[in-house]
C-alpha cells in the first residue's frame, strides 16, 4: 500500500547519484516496505539491463588516458599525476605493529595495572583510528569494490 511517505521516500531515492551513499530514513523505510523495496529493486534491475549495450571494452592504456585527458583538460600532463601507493598505509601499520610488540616485551617493568591499562586503551585507540583513516581515505576504492561485488 502506497503512502505518502512512500512517494517521498522514492522521491528521494530516485534524486540520489549513482552509488551515492542512502541515507538513513530511506534505508530504515525500504527495510520496512515492501512495496518500495520491490520498486527499488526492479529499478535497480532495469538499470544494469539498460546499461548492457554501453558497457564497451575500452582498452585503458596509458597513452589512451593521457590523450583523453588533455582533451578534457588541456593543461594535463602525465607528470602531474601521482601514482597511488600504499607505502605510506604499510609503513604505518608495520610501524604500529612494531611498536605494539616491544610494548608487549617490556611491559614487565609497568607495575601499575591502571598504566598499562592505559597504554592498552591507547593501543586500542590507535588501530581504531588507524582503520577508520584508512578507510576514510580509501572510500572511494571501497565503494566501488563493493559495487562490483554487489553488481
Amino acid at each position: 500500500m502506497k503512502t505518502k511517505n512512500c512517494e517521498e521516500v522514492m522521491d528521494t531515492y530516485l534524486a540520489l547519484d549513482k552509488n551515492e551513499r542512502i541515507p538513513l530514513a530511506v534505508t530504515l523505510h525500504l527495510l520496512t516496505c515492501k512495496t518500495c523495496r520491490t520498486q527499488v529493486r526492479l529499478l535497480t534491475r532495469a538499470e544494469g539491463i539498460a546499461a548492457r549495450p554501453l558497457a564497451v571494452a575500452t582498452p585503458l592504456t596509458d597513452s589512451s588516458i593521457t590523450d583523453l585527458m588533455q582533451k578534457i583538460i588541456p593543461s594535463w600532463s602525465a607528470e602531474k599525476a601521482k601514482p597511488v601507493s600504499m607505502h605510506g598505509w604499510i609503513f604505518g601499520g608495520i610501524l604500529m605493529v612494531l611498536f605494539m610488540l616491544a610494548f608487549g616485551f617490556f611491559h614487565g617493568a609497568i607495575h601499575s595495572e591502571t598504566l598499562l591499562l592505559s597504554f592498552y586503551l591507547v593501543f586500542a585507540l590507535a588501530v581504531t583510528a588507524y582503520c577508520a583513516i584508512f578507510v576514510a581515505a580509501n572510500l572511494d576504492f571501497f565503494v566501488k569494490k563493493i559495487g562490483t561485488i554487489a553488481g
